[in-house]
């Protein structure tokens, strides 16, 4: 069977090879690279920086491994030890070589550059507009109030509205038409929001001022008039809080725009006579030609032109079904300038955060190698792990015998009920409910039930099914083999003292086998792939030169005083 699913590994590969830098102290350790390191794996070393990065990530304990890596530093390092002895392996067999390797590291180090040179550029805005933010914030908590009436026939619409042009009262006219059964509604108006109305409506409401009455609108079939009585906008910290977030969003990407159109005019000039000639559409001289055209449509300065070909190849990206498909539709003509400025838009992006250096800085080249390290861990689970995976169809089954409390359903109850206030009240009316009395009848008439205003902190259970393992111990006991048609008292202490009609039972089911097939695969797939990848980390640590320099004791010294 095939496998293409990652494991939860992976996840552990990040939080080891990624996390916030940590001080290292200042141990008697060698330093190599300027840096105290803790072990050297076929020359390469694992610095204590490293092994800081990684002990922070674990600071959370996320899983059982990871909060007793944290406890035992020892486990931690061999684990780092193992990460890297895969990572050279990977590279060995030329995996950080492999396309789909080299592109995608390409492409987040472009999203890194991009990211890195637009939070320079916006770390100083810090608030918002405040205009903006104060109509963000009026428009999300805005409340308005009407009232409304609404008509079955248009004519009755028609003299209500004619009346009121004519000077006439809403209100007077309004509660005429409704004592007459022209019209249904209320005068009683109620606050809500804009988007709790009919979209329509909320469009006419929009452009009324206050005390203002609407023309006859049509709703659907029926017609309605309604007036604005009021607008509020009652206080809301948490809607304000989001109003000046988005608003100092909005501020920033304003910013960012007009950044971005700056450097464009500083460096790009587009033949735009060039764009405007070419068709995607055109059978001449036919996409897979302009594919290999060489023509430059724009020039950057200091940096290669943008081409025909370049241009034609992301438009071919953007389209899944491909080109030809998309020129069928005209569609390619559409978004050829759209798609050219996303070019230069990267393009000179990415060439102002070089020249500010920023590919340079540590920040950088650690988040860069980072993302590289597990991306590179990922490939080699694939191509070198995952097909040494094999799961049997007798082993799911086997994982699913041993398991099988895991995929049973729990008992469920449909469940009714009646409270009462003294035991007596409660043992009568069950007596009479297992005797035939109707249940429905003896909620109406039984004595000495909980009154509905004095019942809200009470169990309710209305008939609804619940799950028997969820319910408190003592109904659990109290509803224990209980079958349907049955009746049960549940006392708490000192009352109150609830009447149980077990209306229906739903035994323990197990699970379909086809239902959780999948589940246990996976299940079982990681299990094994965990232990070829040991294999693996053994095979490896026998080929290899490690050298450990502080472990047991000595590593506890130097990382409990850090860890704290």
């Amino acid at each position: 069977m095939r496998r293409t699913y990652l494991p939860a590994i992976l996840v552990v590969i990040f939080l080891l090879l990624t996390g916030a830098k940590g001080e290292p102290a200042d141990p008697k350790l060698p330093k190599i690279g300027g840096k105290p390191a803790l072990a050297v794996i076929n020359g390469e070393p694992l610095s204590l920086e490293e092994f800081y990065r990684a002990l922070a990530s674990l600071h959370g304990g996320m899983t059982d491994n990871a909060a007793r890596s944290r406890s035992n530093p020892s486990e931690l390092l061999e684990r780092l030890i193992n990460v890297k002895l895969i990572l050279q392996e990977a590279r060995n067999i030329g995996l950080d070589a492999l396309p789909e390797v080299t592109n995608a590291v390409k492409v987040y180090q472009e999203d890194s550059l991009r990211a890195m040179l637009y939070g320079y550029h916006v770390r100083t805005i810090k608030k918002p507009d405040k205009k903006e933010a104060d109509r963000r914030y009026k428009e999300a908590v805005k409340e308005i109030k009407v009232t409304s009436i609404l008509f079955e026939k248009e004519e009755d619409g028609k003299r209500l509205e004619a009346e009121v042009k004519g000077g006439g009262d809403f209100d007077e006219a309004a509660k005429r038409a409704l004592a007459a059964g022209e019209a249904k509604g209320s005068l009683e108006g109620q606050y809500m929001k804009s988007e709790s109305l009919n979209p329509e409506v909320a469009g006419i409401v929009s452009t009324m001022k206050t005390g203002e009455v609407s023309s006859l609108i049509r709703i659907g079939n029926r017609f309605s008039m309604l007036k604005l009585e009021d607008i509020r906008f009652p206080e809301d910290p948490a809607a304000r809080e989001k109003a000046e977030k988005d608003a100092l969003q909005v501020k920033r990407v304003a910013a960012l725009k007009t950044y971005t159109e700056g450097l464009r005019k500083k460096y790009v000039k587009v033949n735009r006579k060039l764009v405007e000639d070419l068709d995607y559409e055109s059978a001449d001289p036919g996409f897979e030609s302009l594919l290999a055209d060489k023509r430059v449509i724009a020039e950057l300065k200091g940096e290669n032109p943008v081409t025909v070909a370049d241009l034609s190849a992301t438009l071919q990206r953007k389209f899944f079904h491909g080109a030809e498909q998309a020129a069928e539709k005209k569609k390619i003509n559409k978004r050829k300038q759209e798609v050219l400025e996303e070019i230069l838009v990267k393009r000179v992006v990415i060439k102002e955060a070089k020249r500010k250096k920023l590919d340079r800085t540590e920040y950088y080249k650690s988040r860069v190698e980072e993302y590289r390290n597990g991306l590179l861990f990922g490939t080699f689970l694939h191509k070198a792990i995952d097909p040494d995976v094999r799961i049997e169809e007798a082993e799911i089954k086997s994982y699913l015998q041993e398991h099988i409390g895991e995929y049973t359903m729990p008992e469920m109850m449909r469940i009714d009920s009646l409270v009462f206030s003294g035991r007596e009240d409660a043992e009568d009316a069950i007596e009479k409910l297992r005797k035939g009395a109707d249940f429905q009848w003896t909620r109406a008439n039984a004595e000495g039930q909980v009154e509905a205003a004095k019942a809200e902190n009470l169990l309710n259970f209305g008939g609804g099914v619940v799950v028997t393992t969820d319910l408190p111990e003592g109904i659990r006991k109290a509803v224990s083999g209980a079958a349907g048609g049955d009746y049960r008292i549940y006392a708490e202490t000192g009352g109150p003292y609830y009447v149980l009609n077990i209306l229906e039972v739903f035994p323990p089911k197990q699970q379909p086998y086809e239902a959780v097939k999948d589940v246990i695969e996976k299940k079982v797939f990681i299990e094994k792939r965990q232990k070829v990848i040991q294999d693996w980390e053994e095979k490896l640590r026998r080929a290899s030169e490690v050298k450990i320099f502080a472990t047991g004791e000595k590593l506890d010294r130097i990382v409990k005083p850090q860890a704290r």
